[in-house]
């Protein structure tokens, strides 16, 4: 298990490895868009873990789909997810010092980026615990691809991938090895938000999250990854839940919003992303 720290308190950060700490200032954060100077190859038409490039966004072939939209994709995740479970209503009239983010598909990293950068434009938000998962780990060269999608974010680092991947290897090395985290320090200099992102099969995962109090339903569409949505799944979720946990999802799907219900999520419909007709979010009473 690696644990990185990032301290953006002084518009820098650091990262602590297992080895030696390297210093990496927010200009190179920022620089992600020249490729030249990284040393992951950006090779956009590799089929390594069934994908696929398609004009600069990485398809699964697996499941046939998209990781995310290139048009809007940065917009719909911080309007699914982030307002979906109504997080800015919660900082706003004071959450609980930790709030906890569950997430069933980590993909390319995007909606973790979109959560991190308005949690660092929070004044004084409390600290956050970002947990993932992912059954299908994306190699570093695709990962890169959210750069070239969202140009000017502060989003994978050649220091991030460089750990990432250390991981990564570990893990098919030893399938205990499975856990990813890192560590952005806030401004404030008080709170942290930190990622632990699991890697390997969805109910192994999930049963290692704690308690949740916001949940990104974010795996592909249940029709193409039918197992994300299961029962056993979906049961899963409400175990790791408390009264007041909220959940979002870009699906509508009837059986998933009448088994989210029987599990004591109260349901509502709402206006899609974009032109998307409807999403669902949810709140356990």
């Amino acid at each position: 298990m690696r644990h990185n720290k990032f301290d953006f308190s002084r518009m820098d950060f650091v990262i602590f490895q297992t080895t030696s700490p390297v210093s990496v200032s927010l200009s190179d954060l920022l620089q992600h868009s020249d490729q030249k100077k990284s040393t992951f190859g950006m090779n956009l038409n590799h089929r390594k873990n069934g994908i696929e490039m398609k004009d600069g966004v990485p398809v699964s072939l697996t499941f046939g789909d998209v990781y995310f939209s290139k048009e809007g994709g940065w917009e719909e995740s911080r309007y699914v997810f982030w307002e979906g479970n109504r997080i800015p209503k919660a900082l706003s009239s004071g959450s609980p010092n930790v709030c906890t983010v569950g997430e069933l598909g980590f993909g390319t990293g995007l909606n973790f980026f979109v959560s991190l950068e308005h949690w660092l434009l929070e004044t004084n938000p409390p600290s956050f615990q970002f947990y993932s998962l992912e059954g299908f780990p994306l190699p570093t060269e695709t990962l890169q691809s959210l750069n070239h999608s969202f140009p000017g974010k502060a989003l994978w680092t050649e220091s991030l991938l460089q750990s990432y991947d250390k991981q990564l290897q570990s893990w098919k090395e030893d399938p205990k090895e499975n856990v990813w985290k890192c560590q952005f320090l806030h401004n404030n200099g008080k709170t942290s938000f930190d990622l632990n992102l699991l890697f390997g099969d969805v109910k192994e995962c999930l049963v290692q999250f704690p308690i949740v109090d916001f949940w990104y339903l974010d795996g592909f569409s249940p029709s193409k990854n039918p197992s994300m949505w299961s029962e056993e799944i979906l049961s899963l979720i409400g175990s790791h839940s408390q009264k007041g946990t909220r959940l979002a999802t870009f699906t509508s799907a009837g059986f998933i919003r009448r088994f989210l219900e029987s599990l004591g999520f109260t349901i509502e419909k709402q206006k899609g992303f974009g032109k998307k007709r409807e999403m669902i979010t949810g709140v356990l009473q």
